[in-house]
């Protein structure tokens, strides 16, 4: 798999294209929805066996929920030292 240059720029590119499509795609769920769909268009549209049109769904999920994780992470990250939140050093 190639390098991904995800960024908050090219994110919100998409879902604003989302939105001239639909304007309820301004709600992260239906935005959600609709890049899921794409996803399930792509692979409805390839010559490939069923087991592993399966495969890919399943790492591609597994991946998802690793961004969400990271970027969760990250935002938590920044509102606490945002904040002041002490953290004790190793002694």
């Amino acid at each position: 798999m190639s390098q991904l240059q995800l960024s908050g720029p090219l994110v919100k590119s998409v879902r604003d294209l989302l939105a001239q499509h639909d304007p309820a795609a301004e709600d992260p769920g239906v935005a959600s929805q609709y890049l899921s769909a794409v996803i399930g268009f792509l692979l409805g549209q390839e010559d490939m066996p069923d087991a592993q049109k399966q495969e890919i769904l399943e790492e591609l999920m597994a991946f998802a929920q690793h961004v969400a994780a990271d970027v969760q992470r990250q935002k938590t990250d920044r509102t606490q030292a945002a904040s002041g939140v002490w953290k004790p050093g190793m002694s």
